[in-house]
């Protein structure tokens, strides 16, 4: 026999703990929320089932006002439950359907987040569930998460955090989205590259999505567009908060570039993987060479951010340290790695390089020659360059004797050579390649785009010359010692490609400078010449000429005049005469008749 009153009570318990289950339900707000009522009670021969909203699910969890997203509902009946229908409501934007287990919503125009309810009933039992979808905006459920760019703003623009946001603006970083859409061929596979929140799996280098932490990757919305400061900074709301460095991605690393940066089309990591700058391994650990030979410091100090005064000479005897260069616990020792030379968020120069000042070259007779020619190619400049002069090293010899290697701005603008060799009044060449538009950047950053060659892109970025970038001046070459000389220079009764040329001139000076009495037994010809025990005067005077040039490693090409003439007076200087086949260049551009 049935118990009514039994039944009665538990009929209102039953009641009550729907009424209070739904209540909880419609009123959470947290994203992804999942609600699951089903209660069977059964007394007896009552059996009472309850339909269950478990779930409602979205194409995306974020949009752009005006568009659409997919909605699908996931339910749970009981076995008692009749057929179910889905009734769709929203707190705004509109449906396609009021009804059915998929529909499609399409936002409103206004940002904000909206509620979307589900009724589902089969006509006496209901079950209700709602979840917030967030309109020009995004709702996180994992920290750190993407704020966007104008979150940075806050701080870092031009206040007490810097002024890394007005300067970002600038940069083809801050438009890279819309360089993707007006390209022509704009794919779901760029979006890493040209917005904000994917990660970055260094194991296979492909691109992961971080589920929770927003970005377009999540929220396809407008904040997330661009290479923002996030893009290489990683996930700010962390940092936001506590405005610790330690809540925010600082690297130099070559790969926070290097993971964009590379591909067919712009193959930057893997030719500068092949270049003489990339030597983390023996990055000068000295604080008189850092500035050159190591990328953190060496990208401060052309930021003007250390004690070295861009541009001028330091190092041996009297250079100042650089004090500010990080912990290396924090930031380890780099390569010349791209963040040295190009600055992520100021596009005040071209390329986004740290700097194109003009150069101050080493004193000379009580004078500081400056290089102010040279477009972007000044950036290069900035390393490449002496350091040493002759007034410094010829009286009294030095054991690291000549310019420091790689003075090829000396060479390019026709200074840091020994004059003293030639005659009183002798009309020295003067600047060459220095007059090539952005001089450097043109012949060793020769630039062809994607297919190239070989069905890729060359950036140039492994920063060796190529005979290719010489076309426009020279005609097809297929060899750089296919540039003949202007005139047979070394004697040998040949008008040789000018480095063959030069090549054969510092055999001539170095052999007369041996034929005169150097003494190469004990340290070699370069090391005999610094050494004044070993050398004269008039040897290092001419030697210092023979290590400018091999230390330029053009063999002639950054100033063929200048080279041929240094080599040519020292020879003179040394033998009072040249092969008598010799075509002696006396003038600027002018190749005298035989010697």
């Amino acid at each position: 026999m049935i118990n009514k009153n039994h039944i009665a009570k538990t009929l209102a318990i039953l009641v009550i703990t729907v009424f209070l289950g739904l209540i909880l339900f419609s009123g959470c707000t947290d994203e992804k929320q999942v609600v699951k009522t089903v209660i069977e009670v059964q007394h007896d021969t009552i059996f009472v089932s309850i339909i269950a909203v478990d779930a409602i699910n979205a194409s995306l969890d974020s949009v752009t006002q005006g568009l659409p997203i997919t909605l699908t509902v996931q339910i749970t009946k009981g076995s008692q439950a009749g057929d179910v229908t889905v009734s769709w409501f929203a707190t705004g934007g509109h449906f396609d359907s009021e009804t059915g287990d998929t529909v499609t919503w399409t936002a409103p125009d206004d940002p904000g987040v909206y509620m979307i309810t589900a009724h589902a009933t089969d006509g006496q039992y209901i079950g209700i569930g709602s979840r917030m979808v967030g309109v020009g905006m995004y709702a996180p459920t994992v920290t750190p998460y993407y704020l966007g760019a104008e979150s940075c703003a806050g701080c870092h623009d031009g206040g007490a955090g810097g002024n890394q946001y007005p300067e970002w603006i600038g940069t083809a970083h801050a438009h890279a989205w819309e360089t993707l859409q007006n390209s022509g061929h704009p794919a779901v596979y760029c979006e890493p590259c040209h917005a904000v929140g994917w990660g970055f799996n260094l194991l296979d280098s492909s691109f992961v999505s971080n589920a929770g932490d927003g970005g377009y990757d999540e929220a396809p919305i407008a904040k997330y567009v661009d290479v923002q400061c996030e893009a290489c900074h990683g996930p700010g709301s962390d940092h936001a908060t506590s405005l610790s460095a330690d809540d925010i991605q600082i690297d130099w690393d070559v790969m926070v570039c290097g993971k964009c940066h590379e591909g067919t089309h712009h193959p930057y990591l893997t030719e500068w993987l092949q270049s003489p700058h990339n030597f983390p391994g023996d990055a000068h650990a000295s604080a008189s060479c850092t500035g050159c030979h190591e990328g953190v410091a060496g990208g401060q100090r052309l930021s003007g951010e250390s004690n070295i005064p861009l541009n001028v000479y330091y190092g041996g005897g009297g250079g100042q340290a650089i004090t500010t260069r990080p912990d290396t616990s924090v930031f380890p020792y780099e390569g010349v790695v791209c963040q040295t030379c190009h600055d992520p968020h100021d596009g005040t120069n071209p390329g986004q390089l740290r700097t194109v000042e003009d150069i101050v070259l080493i004193e000379e007779g009580g004078v500081n020659p400056i290089i102010t020619a040279g477009g972007t190619g000044k950036l290069c400049m900035q390393c490449h360059h002496a350091r040493h002069g002759p007034e410094e090293h010829i009286p009294e010899g030095d054991s690291r004797f000549g310019p420091h290697h790689s003075p090829q701005a000396d060479m390019i603008a026709a200074e840091t050579g020994y004059e003293g060799v030639a005659p009183a009044g002798f009309n020295w060449a003067g600047p060459s390649h220095l007059l090539v538009q952005n001089s450097c950047k043109t012949c060793h950053l020769n630039m062809i785009e994607f297919p190239g060659p070989s069905g890729s892109a060359v950036t140039g970025h492994t920063f060796y010359p190529t005979p290719e970038a010489c076309v426009n001046c020279h005609g097809e070459i297929n060899d750089f010692t296919d540039i003949p000389a202007a005139g047979d220079f070394d004697g040998n009764g040949i008008v040789e490609g000018l480095q063959i040329e030069v090549e054969g001139l510092m055999d001539l000076l170095r052999d007369a400078i041996v034929a005169s009495g150097l003494d190469t037994t004990v340290e070699g010809f370069v090391g005999a010449i610094g050494d004044t025990a070993y050398s004269t005067l008039e040897q290092r005077e001419a030697g210092w000429n023979w290590v400018f040039v091999d230390e330029d490693q053009s063999h002639g090409i950054h100033n063929p005049d200048y080279a041929v003439q240094l080599l040519q007076q020292s020879i003179l200087y040394i033998n009072g005469s040249l092969p008598p086949n010799a075509a002696i260049v006396k003038n600027d551009n002018e190749v005298a008749s035989n010697w």
